[in-house]
Parts: structure tokens; C-alpha cells; sequence
């Protein structure tokens, strides 16, 4: 090959790099430029949503006649001074991001500000009187979202949040255009103390009025966000005509004419969300003594008439186990012991195709009854909603609590194979829709205080007694109410261990207004599922040889207590210790303490490898498919070149 051609083979390889180099850049600068963006995760987590899409059609319709004020964002966040985190910075461009498209696709009907609120500026004073509040006491990430004489505020943006950034926008955006005035009416209904205050259950409680209040529940301080949320009485024999939706939580010992209450509500179209539960952990009622607490002594709650007259009755007595879904003793809730009645959930559990479920990931329902819907009514259809395993059965709810690893034992019970008998699915959780009649034929009940002298006069004109529905309507029920309590879904600062409050806000959605269920579901932590699928593989491998030791540990300190103290009759105790025996149980016992160590560092290591591996894939993988990529180029070019 002559030198000349030679050179030229090289000027063109420099070149061709060189120009590929500029492509590039310059692809970069325009995309940048224009900021064109692609969203490949799945379901389009960084793409405007439907939800979001139809509040913006709305503003614009709501203007047609009005197009003198727009609605407007003030988005405030701290550039520029020292000491701003990182993560600060980058979720304030998450922001940013997000905010461009909903004034991308609003148009002229959306206004955006973006404000740097620096210190001792004017536009401090601007973000101060919005009511935007300091972040880590030193700089500012939050928005207001104002139209005609209405304000939302969301005066810190936290990043933890992140996952929920587009819902909460849209909330505030869906708030301002629809003012309190004209929301949808949710009643509360329950014997639980879900308000806060002093539990009027718990006489120590009352007595303590100058203990600080406890808050209302969390998934109550949400629902009052979005509604008007009006309190039921428990006893209440009448469901004002402006509650769009009923809550119904652990309805105990209801009377006749409280469940003909809820009777009329359904006939006339008002949707009924009911929690009910054979053991509310929340329940103190039952106690005879407040200071020794036991959860679930208060019993179990129905609305025994409406579930018979519906065909999906409820049994009150008895708790879900799952020999599947069951709680581990290394979950943060199950203080080291195995709780196969306390159900932590998965996406298998849940129904995909309904709107309410079909997002979420996981769900905890603590010791939760379950529905027959063998044999439902003529003209209502039921959907599951939340079923547990095929490997699950009824069991008695107080010592479910305590004997776990009999319930698990009783599983194998006369099995062959080792796999769990006298089991089947259950229904949690379900809804049920149709034409609906009524559980009261010869109408409203007597009046239980009037006795005796309770006459037919006393009763409402046949008018205003319903029989029937008029047209479809829908229930929700769900067997159990601790589903509810924030120490199920949410630990240490708002760190969410379940999907519940999505689910239960889902249904509230679902019947009240459906516009933020998709925008809140897609938005949910998702679990990496091939990482936890890989990590309980792994654990299972350990899982047998770790309860083992465990015992055996167990059974070690047994003989250690026995060995050190025996009893002489009284009440005092005679040591008794032969030091050779003490050494050689003590010898025992740190062997099995080192072994029990080195299975869980063992473990450990496992799950920190396949960490490892996904994390080089996930980051390896497009690096190393460029470069091969090159290097095939090159070979092939080299080769028609030599050929030349």
C-alpha cells in the first residue's frame, strides 16, 4: 500500500471522527435548545398525564367566556446562593421540567413564574407573603398556584416527595378551579377515634385532657385536601343529602336505624365505601383495664342486614392467614416475630384491570376479615378488589396475634408434600354494583327509645321509603379498618412502607372525582420487582437455615436459664451453677450466635451482589454496546480498506 493512500486512510478515519464528534454536539445543542426529551420509563412517569391533560382542557373551557385571567403559577426555588443540596438542585429542575409542560399544553391559559427568592430581595418578600416557608431554615423550593380570588399553596416542594410532584401540582391546579364551595361532600362515619382529640373509648385518655391532642388521622388530614368532609355520629339515623360519599368505619353494634340510614343513602345514589374488620387494633372499647391495652379486645364490626340482603356476607369472628403473604420477622413492623395473619400484599393480590388497584404495588392489612360472594344477590355483580393466596384460611383473630409460627405449623398439618392444606382464596376487599333493593321491605324500624308507645304515625309516608335503586350504582367493602391507621403505611417521617392511603384515596377518587387516580397511582414508589424478586430468592435460601439456628439459639438460652436459677419453693430463688456446665452452654451459645452471624453477613452479601450486577448492567450496558458496536465498525472498515 503506497504511503499516499495510507495518509489518506488516516485523514479520513480523524475526519470521520471529527465529524461524527460535531454531530453530536450539535444534535445536543438543539435538543437542548428546544428542549426535546424522551420518556422511556414505564408508563410515561415524566410525561403530562391524562388527569393532568383534562384539568388543563377544563381551565380552557372555563375561560372561553372569561379570558381575562389566566391561572397562574408562581414556581419559587433558590439559585444561586451557597450551601443548596444537590438533590435540592436537581428536583427544582424536575420541577421546572414539569411545570414547562403543563405551560406547553395550557397555552395562553396558564402563566408561569419562575422566582428567586434571594435573600433580602424583593422577590423574598414576594415568596414570603405567597407563603412559601424556608427549607432546611436556608432557601426556598415551592409554588402558589392562583386563579381569580382563589390561592393554593404548596410552600415547600420537599423532594422525598418526588414521586408525587405531578399530583400534587395538579391538585393545587384542580383546587383553585374548583372552589370549596362546589367539592364533593365526603361523610365520615365511625366508632374509631380517626378525628384526634381525646379517645372518648379510653377512660385514661378522657382523664389526661391536658395531655397534647392527637392529631386526626392521616388519611382523614388527605381526604380534606380534595373534599368537604363532613362527620357522621355513629348513631346517626340520617346521612345529610349533600354527602356524595360515605365513609363507614368499624360500624359496631349498629342499630336498625342507622344501617337504614345507610340503606336509603345507597337506594339514592350516594356511594358507600365500608370498613369493617373482625379485629381493629385501634379499638380499645373492650378494655376492662385502659393501662394494660390489648389490641382488638373491642370485637368485630358489620352491617350484618346490608351484607345479608346483598349476598356477600361478612364473618366477624374470624382473621385471614396467609401462608404466602404473611409477615416476616425481619419486617420493621413485625418486632421479630412471624405474623402470618397481618397480610403485607403484593401486586399479585391486587386486581390489575380495576382503576382503584391496577397501579399499586403493595398492601398491608393487619388481621382483615373476608366476604362470601358465593352467593351474591339478583342484579349486583361483585369485583375483587384484594384477594389473598389460594394458601390462605380463617382463624381465630386474638391468638393470631401471638402464634404465629402455630398457625404456620397447622398449614402443613397433614400434608404429604409440604405444601399447605385445608387452604383457599379469599376476598379482602371487593365492589359491588348493580340495582340495588332495600334490607328494610316493611320500611323505616320502629323507633328503638320510643318502646311501646311507638305508633304507625311515627314512620315516614310510604313516598319516602326507596325499595329500589334507580339505575346502577356502587359499593365499595373492605374487611378491615387498621388499613387505615398511619403505623401501616407510613414509618419514620413519611416514609412510606404501602400503598394503602393511595388506595383508600383511589376509592374516595373513584366515587367523588376520578380526575387525580391516574396521576396519583403512576406516581407511586415502584419497587425495582426483579431486584425484590431476586432478594427473596436469595433469603429463602437462608431462610430454613437461619430459623434453625435461631431455635436452636433459643433453645440454648432455655437450658442456660434452668441451669442458673432453680426454684426452692418460695419466692425467692436458690443459685445453683456448675461452672463446667455454665462454660460449656456459654461456649454454645457463642458458637451459635458466630454461625447465626455469618448466615445473615452470608445473606447479605448475596443481595449485595445482585445489587451490584443490576447496578453494572444498568450502567454498563449502553457504554459497552457503543464500544463494541465501534470496534465492529472499525474491523469491517479496515477490512474493505486492506481489500482497496
Amino acid at each position: 500500500m503506497k504511503k499516499e493512500t495510507k495518509y489518506a486512510i488516516f485523514l479520513n478515519s480523524v475526519g470521520g471522527t471529527l465529524v461524527i464528534l460535531l454531530c453530536v454536539v450539535a444534535f445536543n445543542v438543539i435538543t437542548a435548545q428546544f428542549k426535546i426529551k424522551a420518556d422511556l420509563t414505564d408508563g410515561n412517569l415524566f410525561t403530562l398525564s391524562k388527569g393532568s391533560k383534562e384539568l388543563l382542557d377544563g381551565l380552557a373551557e372555563e375561560r372561553e367566556d372569561d379570558a381575562s385571567s389566566p391561572l397562574e403559577i408562581r414556581f419559587y426555588i433558590t439559585r444561586g446562593e451557597k450551601g443548596v443540596p444537590v438533590v435540592v438542585n436537581e428536583h427544582g429542575t424536575r420541577v421546572e421540567d414539569l411545570l414547562d409542560q403543563y405551560k406547553a399544553y395550557a397555552g395562553g391559559n396558564l402563566e408561569l413564574q419562575k422566582i428567586n427568592p434571594r435573600r433580602d430581595t424583593d422577590a423574598e418578600e414576594l415568596a414570603v407573603n405567597d407563603g412559601m416557608r424556608l427549607l432546611n431554615n436556608a432557601f426556598y423550593i415551592g409554588m402558589a398556584v392562583s386563579y381569580l380570588d382563589s390561592t393554593e399553596v404548596i410552600p415547600v416542594l420537599d423532594p422525598s416527595r418526588a414521586t408525587n410532584l405531578e399530583y400534587d401540582i395538579s391538585r393545587a391546579i384542580k383546587n383553585v378551579l374548583k372552589l370549596k364551595d362546589d367539592r364533593e361532600t365526603v361523610g365520615v362515619m365511625s366508632s374509631l377515634n380517626v378525628w384526634g382529640g381525646p379517645d372518648a373509648s379510653n377512660p385514661m385518655a378522657m382523664m389526661n385532657r391536658g395531655q397534647p391532642q392527637q392529631p386526626p388521622w392521616y388519611f382523614l388530614q388527605q381526604l380534606q385536601r380534595d373534599f368537604n368532609v363532613e362527620r357522621i355520629e355513629p348513631a346517626a339515623t340520617d346521612i345529610p343529602s349533600d354527602v356524595n360519599v360515605l365513609l363507614v368505619v368499624h360500624p359496631k353494634n349498629v342499630s336498625e336505624a342507622t344501617e337504614y340510614a345507610i340503606d336509603q343513602f345507597v337506594l339514592r345514589g350516594g356511594k358507600l365505601i365500608a370498613f369493617v374488620d373482625p379485629l381493629s387494633q385501634r379499638d380499645d372499647s373492650g378494655q376492662q383495664n385502659p393501662q394494660m391495652r390489648i389490641p382488638g379486645m373491642g370485637g368485630g364490626s358489620n352491617l350484618n342486614r346490608l351484607f345479608t340482603k346483598w349476598g356477600v356476607p361478612f364473618d366477624n369472628s374470624k382473621v385471614v392467614a396467609d401462608f404466602n403473604y404473611r409477615l416476616t420477622p425481619r419486617d420493621p413492623i413485625a418486632q421479630g416475630r412471624l405474623q402470618p395473619a397481618y397480610l403485607a400484599l403484593n401486586r399479585n393480590a391486587l386486581n390489575n384491570e380495576e382503576i382503584v388497584t391496577r397501579d399499586l404495588g403493595t398492601l398491608r392489612l393487619p388481621y382483615a376479615g373476608s366476604f362470601d360472594t358465593s352467593n351474591v344477590a339478583t342484579g349486583l355483580k361483585v369485583t375483587e378488589l384484594v384477594s389473598s393466596s389460594e394458601q390462605a384460611k380463617l382463624v381465630d383473630g386474638m391468638s393470631s396475634q401471638f402464634n404465629g409460627d402455630k398457625i404456620m405449623d397447622s398449614f402443613l398439618t397433614g400434608s404429604e408434600d409440604g405444601k399447605p392444606v385445608g387452604t383457599k382464596k379469599h376476598v379482602l376487599a371487593l365492589k359491588l354494583g348493580g340495582t340495588f333493593t332495600t334490607a328494610f321491605p316493611n320500611g323505616k324500624p320502629a323507633d328503638e327509645d320510643a318502646g311501646s308507645e311507638k305508633t304507625d304515625e311515627a314512620k315516614p309516608d310510604s313516598a319516602t321509603h326507596l325499595t329500589e335503586s334507580n339505575g346502577e350504582n356502587f359499593v365499595c367493602l373492605i374487611g378491615d379498618t387498621d388499613i387505615l391507621v398511619d403505623d401501616h403505611f407510613i414509618l419514620q417521617q413519611r416514609f412510606l412502607i404501602s400503598e394503602n392511603i393511595t388506595f383508600v384515596q383511589n376509592l374516595v377518587d373513584h366515587f367523588g372525582d376520578a380526575t387525580l387516580i391516574n396521576i396519583r397511582s403512576r406516581n407511586q414508589n415502584r419497587p425495582f420487582t426483579t431486584i425484590v424478586d431476586l432478594e427473596k430468592e436469595a433469603q429463602s435460601k437462608f431462610e430454613d437455615k437461619l430459623k434453625k439456628l435461631e431455635a436452636e439459639q433459643q433453645s440454648i438460652l432455655q437450658e442456660k436459664t434452668k441451669l442458673e436459677s432453680t426454684g426452692d419453693g418460695s419466692n425467692q430463688f436458690t443459685l445453683k451453677i456448675d461452672p463446667k456446665a455454665l462454660k460449656d452452654i456459654q461456649a454454645k451459645e457463642l458458637e451459635k450466635r458466630k454461625q447465626i452471624r455469618e448466615i445473615r453477613k452470608q445473606l447479605r452479601s448475596e443481595i449485595d451482589l445482585i445489587q451490584l450486577k443490576i447496578k453494572l448492567a444498568n450502567i454498563g450496558l449502553m457504554p459497552s454496546l457503543v464500544i463494541l458496536f465501534g470496534i465492529g465498525f472499525f474491523i469491517r472498515k479496515r477490512k474493505k480498506t486492506a481489500a482497496v
